[in-house]
């Protein structure tokens, strides 16, 4: 017979393994202490933009002073990388702005919004200041956090006017007035501009036919190739192809 004070410590120890063994787990987990808010994903980038922006204004601090780049709305691994980019931040490279200088007044515009994911872009209303900011949103316990930030094309004053030609997603939707394409650059895929049609404007569709383009023909998300002339405004669409399997960035 087994002696009864090896058993139960060989008991014991069991149970610690177990214990230690969930505990852990629950510590890797990115989401367990993620917070989240019930606005719409507009109003939850936006309030973290404003008070990003307004510790920039300020003369006496900072938003990293602030802790804002510890904000609980804010994933982990978000955390992570604004934690990472001070140095940039105080080089006078704005990681959540994505502007050379501090805007007076910005603005959000919807970029896309699914079931679990939004996108919300960020601009300021400052003449000058071209940046754009990229949030996405991860939608978690019916609430939503910002999972990332990039800065899109056209950030830090670059000109803006050129041809374009990529390879993306069409996306419709009731929230947005149009249809807007998202796209990667310098691979970083998320990416957002408006695609405006003329009359010239042709779709060629997945058997090879080109037509007049018919908005009413787009799905919620449509694969597809789009060529044309990007402004302020957004792409002028030349040329949309529709584009079967998996595209260049997937």
């Amino acid at each position: 017979m087994k002696n009864p004070k090896k058993l139960a410590i060989i008991v014991i120890l069991g149970l610690i393994v177990i214990l230690a063994g969930i505990f852990l787990t629950r510590d890797s987990d990115p989401l367990k202490n993620q917070e989240v808010s019930m606005e719409e994903p507009i109003n939850v980038a936006l309030d973290f933009y404003d008070s990003w922006a307004a510790a920039s204004r300020a003369t006496s601090t900072d938003p990293y002073k602030e802790e804002l780049h510890k904000s609980p709305i804010l994933s982990q691994e978000l955390r992570e990388k604004l934690k990472n980019s001070q140095d940039e931040f105080e080089n006078g490279t704005d990681p959540v702005l994505c502007q050379t200088a501090v805007p007076q007044v910005i603005t959000a515009r919807p970029s896309y919004q699914l079931d679990e994911e939004a996108q919300v872009l960020i601009l300021s209303r400052d003449e000058g200041l071209n940046g754009q900011s990229v949030a996405t949103l991860k939608k978690l316990n019916e609430g939503w956090y910002i999972s990332n930030i990039e800065c899109s094309a056209g950030e830090f004053g670059e000109d803006r006017e050129f041809t374009f030609d990529k390879d993306g997603y069409v996306l419709k939707s009731p929230e947005l007035e149009g249809l807007y394409f998202i796209f990667a650059e310098n691979g970083v895929f998320g990416n957002a501009a408006p695609i405006v049609f003329s009359p010239e404007s042709a779709c060629t569709d997945l058997d090879g036919n080109t037509s007049v383009c018919n908005v009413d023909s787009f799905g919620e998300k449509t694969k597809a190739i789009v060529r044309g002339q990007m402004s302020e405004t957004g792409v002028d669409v030349q040329q949309l192809e529709l584009v079967k399997g998996d595209l260049s960035f997937e």
